[in-house]
């Protein structure tokens, strides 16, 4: 979660002796010197560019990734992060048997450095993991390579762009099944605006919690839907750091909403506070799911829209 502090990390000191060096420089394409060594040029960062010896075939990931890359048939020798226990992220990826060597905050470097991987896969910038401190970040990127998942503005372009990721690490991005859910994709855009049309419904994407509500106005995802239609309310990202909107709970009935999307809501989701349970959306229980992260696949966001469309299909105007 974007507003989680990241913990500690597990370190030690002789994790550093059995980190490998790796340099950085990618598009799949052999070394200028006519070695075995390739290249990944990242598809969303400018400029950045990551060396890798050889081809790169052992990868750590955390569970973002994992999401993202298994359908392309990307397995990783292991696993770490958040969320790596969420159906609702996860999808049909199986992490059974998995080697886990962080979860949530942590990570243990020198569990890390044994398995001497070639690159490590996750959500973060060109530095390294989103949520670990400078510190972690220099001893990760001391064992392997860190290669961010794409952030592109839209989800269309994080998917083409997850693509690209994925074929660098030699996975089938033209299978039958892939190409199947790009035509998916479409036909539940299809099926997004056909139904928001002349709904007069309000839609706030929101995470919840006893300090405050926070809304996705500005999120990819807000996006998305806002393309194929649908009105979006809630409060504005602020102009600098945290991009999530923050609205204090007594100020909550003033974005109101017909239908409320709640980051990894499921059948299990039990968050209560009085002004959350007296939300118009709330006690007309139009809730649904959505998530900031997960997997960046054409399938994913196809199963998604066809979720939110049937949902405002089957809502009123309540707010």
């Amino acid at each position: 979660m974007n507003r989680r502090l990241a913990f500690a990390a597990l370190v030690s000191a002789s994790a550093l002796l059995l980190a490998s060096c790796a340099s950085a420089d990618a598009t799949g394409e052999p070394a200028a010197d006519g070695g075995d060594g390739v290249t990944l040029v990242h598809p969303s960062i400018d400029g950045l560019e990551i060396d890798f010896d050889a081809q790169p075939e052992n990868i750590v990931m955390d569970c973002y990734a994992y999401s993202s890359l298994h359908e392309y048939g990307i397995e990783p020798v292991a696993l770490f992060g958040y969320e790596c226990d969420n159906p609702f992220v996860m999808g049909d990826a199986d992490i059974s048997g998995i080697e886990v060597v962080g979860k949530d905050g942590e990570i243990d470097v020198e569990k890390l450095a044994e398995l001497r991987p070639d690159a490590i896969v996750g959500q973060g910038t060109a530095d390294g993991w989103q949520w670990f401190d400078e510190d972690v970040n220099a001893q990760i990127t001391r064992v392997a390579p860190f290669v961010a998942l794409p952030g592109s503005d839209t989800i269309d372009g994080r998917i083409a762009d997850t693509r690209e990721i994925a074929e660098f690490f030699g996975g089938d991005v033209a299978s039958e099944e892939i190409l199947a859910s790009d035509e998916d994709l479409e036909a539940a855009k299809e099926a997004l605006r056909t139904a928001v049309t002349g709904s007069g419904l309000d839609i706030m994407l929101t995470s919840p919690t006893k300090e405050m509500l926070y809304t996705g106005v500005g999120f990819a995802q807000a996006d998305l839907l806002e393309e194929l239609g649908a009105t979006i309310v809630g409060a504005d990202a602020p102009a600098t750091g945290n991009p999530w909107g923050q609205v204090a709970w007594e100020d909550a009935s003033t974005y109101p909403a017909d239908i409320l999307l709640v980051e990894g809501y499921n059948d299990d989701f039990s968050f209560s506070a009085e002004l959350w349970d007296a939300l118009p959306a709330v006690k007309a229980d139009q809730l649904g799911a959505w998530s900031s992260k997960g997997a960046m696949t054409a399938s994913t966001y196809a199963q998604w829209l066809n979720d939110v469309a049937a949902l405002v299909s089957a809502s009123a105007e309540v707010a």
